[in-house]
């Protein structure tokens, strides 16, 4: 088993002029590949729509198809079609822009966040483009009533008996049904939180964080159970996060 830390969308926006990535995870399962969130796709570089063009200028994205999941996967020497499950945090603009370069791999996702992305309402909701998903994609749809406890948090299983064990991690708040996802690793767990907090876990984060209020108005209400979580079973659990270039760097240099 073999995880591969993607790069699937920079970020590079004038304020703050912070650079950072969309984060994605391409994971060797016992059932083909495994994609965590999708980034822009091949797509969104070549027929952006209005809000996508608007997007990408913002935050100065360089709508490169060689970072775009797919080229990825090609260049990784893989078939686009080992991709047969596609696990969504969430299905924000700059998450779920490969979805249509995959069309018949399974997308799982928390029923909320489903229903949120068709029926969208409220600011946050703003930021899903329906040209994603309008190839019909094989949903995959989980809720609550099949949770079970993972270190203090509720988890769902994405698909029982594949390996390595993946599960998805309710953290709703950033979006209706944003999730993390937790990959089971020879050496523990790989935790991606997705949108739901920024990168406290490293030391320079940690030494100037970002104001409460504005955490929880962006990211929603989990960065305190997830720094609890870090305090307590850190050396079991790996932390990253979807704009977390620090980390991505670190990972990507070991892979």
């Amino acid at each position: 088993m073999r995880i591969h830390h993607l790069n699937c969308g920079s970020l590079r926006p004038y304020l703050p002029p912070i650079e950072s990535l969309v984060y994605c995870l391409l994971v060797e399962t016992s059932d083909g590949l495994l994609l965590v969130d999708t980034g822009f796709g091949t797509q969104d570089c070549l027929n952006p729509t209005r809000l996508m063009r608007a997007f990408t200028a913002l935050l100065r994205v360089p709508r490169d198809l060689d970072e775009t999941a797919l080229h990825q996967v090609r260049r990784l020497g893989y078939d686009p079609a080992d991709v047969r499950h596609i696990v969504m945090t969430h299905l924000h603009i700059d998450h779920a822009g490969g979805l249509p370069d995959f069309p018949h791999a399974k997308v799982h996702l928390h029923a909320r966040e489903h229903r949120a992305a068709h029926a969208p309402h409220g600011f946050m909701e703003r930021f899903y483009v329906q040209a994603h998903w309008a190839h019909g994609p094989d949903w995959v749809i989980h809720g609550d009533e099949a949770a079970e406890p993972w270190f203090g948090f509720d988890s769902l299983c994405v698909q029982p008996g594949l390996e390595p064990e993946v599960r998805l991690l309710p953290l709703h708040g950033h979006s209706r049904g944003h999730c993390g996802v937790a990959v089971r690793t020879e050496s523990g767990w790989l935790l991606h939180c997705g949108d739901a907090t920024y990168p406290f876990y490293h030391a320079e984060v940690a030494a100037r964080p970002p104001p409460a209020w504005l955490v929880r108005w962006l990211l929603g209400p989990h960065t305190p159970r997830l720094q609890a979580l870090h305090k307590t079973h850190g050396d079991q659990i790996t932390f990253i996060s979807s704009h977390d270039l620090p980390s991505f760097k670190k990972h990507r240099t070991r892979s």
